[in-house]
């Protein structure tokens, strides 16, 4: 057989053996791995920048580190959430004002007491807020003004102590007036209505120093001055009045005028006050010439004064007056209500002192009268 030619290999085939397939890559997409990049770098940006926010956010509500200094701050009656929360960021209590604001609002909002509080710079807002809420390490005294009513003063005298203060800011017009047309009640006032001639409210002013905030009305003090009767007749017992001495709380008040008025040493209240219920029992004017007095304003009083009809003028008018003649002292009350065992009817001065003697029959009386006469006390 004729030799036969090798056969040949496609064009293409032969060209393809002699690759060199060493220098040979596989390439994938470019676009899909930039895109994958782009979205990891883009959501490792978003949880970078959330969890710094976070930080900055939790930070403006607790700083970090330990508390500072202590610091005081006062709060003032009237500060609001505003001006507290900025007060308390210039002082390096909190990081920021806004977050303490935010926070007491998510809370509910916080009343405060005024006073002077302890904190630490660089605290958390929730430990702010637990100061506050534990009280002032001192209370805060608001500015005050003062009157000082004595014993004995009538609803005239005290209309004129109101008047000369400096430090009220009402008069005493503006304090007559509230008292004129005022509601007020005590326990220990008249069981019936008081004639429109006669004051109301005659003894039920207790005489003692009173403090006002400062703006207090007139009303105020008036409400002050009836409640501590209230107060201290409660403490002597002038709710038993009738268990005591047989006569009414308003009645003892009125017999408490009479002792605050007549006595000037304390040793003579109980004494007085015996006298007076002495006369009454026995259907004797009291001859308590200091009622007359009250009626008349007249220091000296005139054989006119003494004659009159009025109701006041006990020389002449059986009983009690229709109302108390000043304010009572609590140890005239007191000895109206516990008055000294004894038969007297009779009392006069007789000491430079102020001590009275005491009698039960006229002639005594008039022996002690002498004695009162020749140091020129009795006309």
């Amino acid at each position: 057989m004729p030799p036969q030619r090798p056969v040949e290999a496609p064009r293409g085939k032969r060209e393809r053996e002699h690759w060199d397939f060493e220098n040979v890559y596989v390439r994938g997409d470019r676009g899909g791995f930039l895109a994958f990049g782009v979205i990891a770098a883009l959501l490792i940006a978003v949880v970078w920048g959330g969890w710094s926010a976070y930080k900055w956010g939790l930070h403006q509500f607790d700083p970090s580190g330990e508390p500072g200094e202590v610091v005081l701050m006062t709060l003032q009656r009237g500060d609001t959430s505003a001006s507290i929360s900025d007060q308390l960021e210039e002082l390096g209590v909190v990081e920021s004002a806004t977050a303490y604001q935010w926070y007491v609002r998510l809370k509910g909002g916080a009343n405060f007491q005024a006073g002077e509080f302890e904190f630490q710079e660089n605290s958390a807002v929730w430990d702010v807020i637990d100061v506050l809420n534990g009280g002032p390490a001192r209370v805060a005294q608001a500015p005050t003004v003062g009157i000082t009513l004595v014993e004995g003063l009538t609803i005239e005298q005290i209309v004129e102590a109101v008047e000369a203060s400096d430090e009220l800011q009402f008069d005493g017009n503006d304090f007559l007036a509230q008292l004129r047309r005022g509601n007020y009640s005590s326990k220990y006032g008249p069981e019936l209505p008081v004639a429109p001639e006669f004051e109301e409210y005659e003894g039920l002013l207790f005489p003692e120093t009173y403090s006002l905030l400062t703006g207090s009305t007139a009303d105020d003090l008036i409400v002050q001055l009836i409640d501590t009767t209230d107060r201290v007749g409660d403490r002597l017992g002038l709710d038993r009045a009738e268990d005591l001495v047989g006569y009414t709380p308003y009645e003892v008040l009125i017999v408490a005028s009479l002792i605050e008025e007549e006595a000037s040493v304390d040793g003579d209240r109980a004494k007085i006050a015996r006298v007076i219920y002495n006369r009454l029992f026995f259907g004797m004017t009291l001859g308590i010439d200091a009622t007359t007095v009250y009626a008349t304003g007249n220091r000296e009083l005139t054989g006119t004064d003494i004659d009159s009809d009025s109701p006041y003028n006990t020389r002449k008018v059986l009983g009690l007056p229709p109302t108390p003649i000043a304010s009572p002292s609590e140890k005239s009350i007191e000895a109206a209500l516990n008055p000294e065992d004894g038969p007297w009817l009779f009392y006069v001065l007789t000491s430079r002192d102020g001590t009275h003697s005491f009698s039960e029959t006229h002639e005594e009386f008039l022996v002690n009268k002498e004695i009162c006469t020749n140091l020129g006390f009795c006309g």
